[in-house]
């Protein structure tokens, strides 16, 4: 990650009081919010809106994934997406000096929903600013799918970003998917996996359970779009 995010911005004062907002009183569970909603933060804070499309090979994980996210964490029992569904998850970042809102506009669908529905590639496509490729640790071909899945996107206007998440990562066990084979990947393609258990039971507040995979996301679209971010913080 580069310098211009603090990591640990969260766990100072100025973080958790910003915090407070996104969590339902008295509960440890996050607020969701309708379209014309977002949280109560100050109106100094600016926010900047973002469309990521959810893709890889059925069952690896990609709806546990935005849910796991998005603080909704339920049954892990398998079920096929229909159609599209469409998860938002705002998540503040300091960058520099100044508070950001990330609105994350995530799209999730199934490969045959794809297949059976002609319009549904194009319009998950459209205006795209990111990919995320979810492939799973226990299943090698997934994990192989991912430089198809990359190339695949590359006709896509704009240019969206690449976000790799690794899904079933249980360190202590033998996976499918080695350590030694992600490395090479991260080596080849120059992207980081985000290695995630969707299955893990929490033991601490679940901010602190995502905050690392929601801080990479927001930087790699800071990243991508740097100029526009910087020119909304100067013009403040």
């Amino acid at each position: 990650m580069s310098n211009a995010v603090n990591l640990n911005w969260l766990n100072s004062a100025d973080g958790e009081s910003i915090l407070h907002h996104f969590y339902v009183r008295g509960i440890n569970k996050r607020k969701f919010y309708g379209v014309l909603e977002r949280p109560p933060l100050p109106s100094v804070i600016d926010e900047v809106t973002y469309k990521i499309f959810m893709i890889g090979k059925g069952g690896v994980g990609k709806t546990s994934v935005v849910s796991r996210l998005s603080g909704n964490i339920g049954s892990t029992k398998y079920v096929e997406t229909n159609g599209i569904k469409k998860t938002t998850i705002f998540w503040p970042i300091k960058i520099r000096d100044k508070i950001i809102l990330f609105k994350l506009h995530f799209w999730d669908t199934s490969e045959n929903s794809i297949k059976k529905y002609n319009h549904i590639l194009p319009v998950c496509k459209d205006k795209v600013d990111a990919v995320c490729i979810v492939f799973s640790f226990d299943d090698l071909s997934s994990f192989n799918d991912v430089p198809y899945l990359i190339n695949s996107m590359t006709t896509v206007k704009d240019k969206p970003a690449n976000i790799v998440i690794g899904t079933k990562y249980r360190p202590w066990s033998t996976l499918e998917v080695t350590d030694a084979q992600v490395k090479e990947f991260e080596q080849k393609w120059k992207l980081k996996v985000i290695r995630i258990d969707t299955n893990k039971t929490l033991t601490r507040p679940e901010i602190f359970d995502c905050s690392h995979q929601l801080n990479w996301i927001c930087e790699t679209l800071w990243n991508r779009d740097q100029d526009f971010i910087s020119n909304q913080i100067i013009q403040v």
